[in-house]
């Protein structure tokens, strides 16, 4: 199999394993959001700040180092290394893996108490501290299995523990619902915690099968030194974000309370800007995500080989069919974000923060793309300064913004900063890698498609109102999107036969 249809159907199975989980998951968080309600989830979003730098910890760049090496040897020809690079990663993530569990269980009290202000959340800080050694393990074998683009069983180990995770966590938080707030919570954490354990195990089994079958002659020394040099630049990057997100997901609902709310109000609002309307926002990058994180180990094998051209070419079609889908994406959010926040969510507030940060999808989008091809040229310290700087400007305005502007105040801050990173990484690439936009075609058209497919599907389903059932809001956007599609389609073959007929024009010289 070539290397282009390899590359695309690794991205069509990643996509469609994706959207399938991201689909399952929205719909797995608005039953939990209508169980927990806002205010829950509000609280489970000010766990997770905490788990996440937890996670940072642990992982500490190991998947995208492990990638990014096990691509560089074989592009080299140096197969034998890849068993090296495997073996210094696992000891590598066993130790910070293990030094996270450590820490997060016997700090509960402090980072709960202390940190979050709220004793509600030490119990399951802890319950999630037994996650964190397989999750570390598992990021890089995960690492491992996209550098030598082998990404099939990662697929089918995700889509099973995520199916695991909801079957085990709709019947403990159903369970433990009746005791209130903070026991439905913990048995969100346990059902995590479980999941992370399964999926560990699952992928160590089938890296081991996949390494007795794909097996070099020779042995290797364990490439401890490689793996710190190339991972500790993007853990220290990862350590110093993480850490000022916690703080900046911290300070949200206090300011929140400072600017007047109660404390309930405060959580209510935080959870449904961030725990549903910013998931809708994000759901439809899975397949940009799919495509993305297979960037990094191509980017990395055509820069050992010294493939510029190829490599131009790629971030030429990658970035121009980035601002298309992103564009339509940001017109049918915004178009029917009132419908989707009421049908997903029981929510007509989370339809309103959906329509606003509709706005910023396109660049969020594209700095999602760019900052996998800079990350597979080996830009790792400038997206360390890009992300601190990022992370330092958004506490600030945290802090500036909110007490003025309620919740608000935060959407801005998503809005600023985007566009922030976004700029600079996108300046970044274009010094490193030749490519040219195309605005008529990636941006322009279509545009003007999907606001006309989105209002002739408005009139067309009319009838439905804005508070309609799934099924017909699900229509409703199918309609709009086939629309969308089709016009797009036959715009392609006009253009491509256009060109055509130039090419023979020109050869047959204009005759």
């Amino acid at each position: 199999m070539s290397e282009a249809k390899r590359f695309i159907k690794s991205g069509i199975l990643l996509t469609a394993v994706g959207l399938a989980m991201r689909t399952v998951a929205m719909f797995f968080g608005a039953f939990i959001s209508r169980t927990v309600g806002a205010e829950g989830m509000g609280l489970y979003t000010l766990i997770m700040t905490v788990y996440s730098f937890a996670v940072t910890f642990a992982t500490s760049g190991i998947s995208l180092t492990v990638t990014r090496l096990v691509a560089s040897a074989i592009g080299e020809g140096k197969h034998g290394d890849v068993g090296g690079v495997l073996r210094g990663a696992f000891i590598f993530s066993f130790a910070f893996g293990l030094s996270a569990t450590v820490g997060m269980f016997f700090g509960a009290d402090i980072l709960g108490g202390v940190v979050l202000a709220d004793d509600r959340t030490v119990g399951s800080l802890r319950i999630l501290a037994f996650s964190l050694l397989p999750c570390a393990l598992s990021s890089a074998l995960s690492g491992y299995f996209v550098g030598v683009k082998r990404v099939g069983f990662n697929a089918v180990v995700s889509v099973f523990c995520q199916l695991c995770r909801i079957i085990l966590t709709v019947a403990l938080v159903r369970r433990f619902a009746q005791h209130g707030i903070v026991s439905a919570v913990s048995g969100l954490c346990i059902g995590m915690t479980l999941t992370e354990i399964l999926g560990f195990i699952l992928i160590l089994i089938e890296m081991i099968y996949d390494r007795a079958k794909h097996r070099v002659k020779g042995k290797s020394t364990a490439k401890i030194g490689q793996i710190c040099g190339t991972a500790l630049p993007l853990a220290f990057s990862a350590y110093v974000r993480s850490l000022l997100l916690n703080v900046e997901h911290i300070l949200i609902p206090k300011k929140l309370q400072q600017g007047g709310e109660s404390s309930s109000e405060a959580y209510a609002h935080y959870g449904t800007l961030h725990g549903m309307a910013l998931p809708l926002i994000i759901y439809p990058m899975s397949p940009l995500s799919s495509f993305a994180g297979l960037l990094v180990p191509e980017f990395a094998e055509d820069l050992s080989a010294g493939r510029m051209q190829r490599m131009s070419r790629i971030a030429t079609k990658a970035i121009n069919t980035t601002l298309s889908y992103a564009v339509i994406c940001a017109v049918f959010l915004s178009a029917f974000s009132e419908e989707l926040g009421y049908v997903i969510y029981d929510s007509y507030d989370a339809g309103y923060y959906i329509a606003t940060l509709a706005l910023v999808v396109p660049i969020m989008y594209l700095d999602h793309v760019t900052d996998s091809m800079l990350k597979g040229i080996g830009e790792q310290m400038f997206s360390m300064w890009v992300n601190i700087t990022d992370s330092l400007l958004s506490v600030f305005l945290v802090w500036a913004l909110i007490p003025k502007m309620g919740i608000m105040g935060y959407a801005v801050v998503i809005v600023i900063m985007e566009g922030y990173n976004f700029l600079l990484s996108f300046l970044r690439l274009r010094k490193k890698v030749e490519f040219k936009i195309k605005p008529v075609y990636s941006i322009f058209i279509p545009l003007a498609v999907s606001v006309v497919a989105t209002l002739i599907s408005d009139r067309i389903f009319i009838f439905c109102g804005s508070t309609a059932k799934p099924i017909w809001l699900t229509l409703k956007i199918a309609f709009a999107l086939c629309v969308t599609v089709f016009t797009l389609s036959i715009n392609k073959i006009r253009m491509e036969f256009c060109a055509k007929r130039r090419i023979k024009s020109k050869a047959t010289g204009g005759v």
